[in-house]
């Protein structure tokens, strides 16, 4: 009886152990963990953003050519866009142009946009280990119309640092879409230009930042939604040159040193 007993209780004690080796063992939900030197992850985190050139069919063509890259089991996307937003909708601290006073309404929504977002990744996620995170961004139109082209750079850095300490990712690369050359002239956006030259200085500036040229995937007819939206195949088009430089990015960093 007495050795009846001494089992049961060890074996109890077995179980109890092994729970807490699980507990301690897995990321909890959500948490975007670099993997450990030990483990050899194969998993990638791409996050998708931006307004209205960020869509669905963006998507597909991004989605075909990274899970043909990867592995369908081994890619988890997030992607949450809105139409016709500043980068103000992401960015809770920003700091507006000084040729601008912001409503009270206007300073409510600063932000607004990046609750849902990271809400979305964390979800997507589910407590993977990924071996890289990647931040695809297709956005800036609305900025360069309302000419805030100045303090684009220093938002998007205030975003980027945020998905950093958010996700506890310090190795968060990017890949930004430069706007067409659909308003050189600036006649209709006056930052159009300017904004380009922006977009192309974080990403050169940045040891993990690359940009993508969408100069040829405008709309020829000027009348077809204001000629700065891409049309379907464009858009397809686009996503599999975003998902082209995340791979080579990703592929860089996994170069042994020289």
């Amino acid at each position: 009886m007495i050795s009846l007993l001494h089992r049961t209780a060890s074996h109890c004690f077995t179980r109890f152990c092994l729970v807490i080796l699980c507990v301690h063992s897995f990321p909890a939900m959500g948490q975007i963990a670099e993997p450990e030197a030990k483990v050899k992850s194969a998993k990638h985190l791409f996050i998708l953003s931006g307004q209205s050139n960020m869509t669905g069919n963006l998507l597909q063509g991004f989605t075909e050519k990274v899970e043909g890259a990867f592995g369908k089991d081994n890619v988890t996307i997030a992607m949450s866009m809105k139409s016709g937003r500043g980068i103000r909708f992401w960015c809770a601290d920003y700091r507006y142009a000084d040729n601008h006073k912001p409503s009270e309404q206007e300073q409510r929504d600063n932000g607004s946009l990046y609750q849902p977002l990271i809400e979305r990744v964390k979800a997507a996620a589910g407590g993977e280990v990924f071996e890289t995170v990647t931040f695809i961004w297709m956005q800036g139109e609305s900025d360069a119309g309302r000419g805030y082209a100045e303090v684009y750079a220093e938002s998007f850095m205030k975003l980027l640092h945020r998905l950093k300490a958010d996700l506890k990712r310090d190795d968060i690369k990017f890949v930004i879409g430069r706007l067409s050359d659909f308003d050189m002239k600036n006649q209709k956006h006056p930052h159009w230009a300017k904004m380009r030259e922006v977009q192309v200085k974080i990403a050169e500036d940045h040891k993990d930042g690359e940009w993508i040229d969408t100069d040829d995937l405008i709309q020829e007819d000027p009348n077809a939604a204001g000629n700065l939206h891409y049309g379907k195949d464009e858009s397809i088009k686009l996503g599999g040159r975003f998902a082209a430089k995340a791979i080579e990015m990703i592929g860089q960093s996994n170069q042994p040193p020289k």
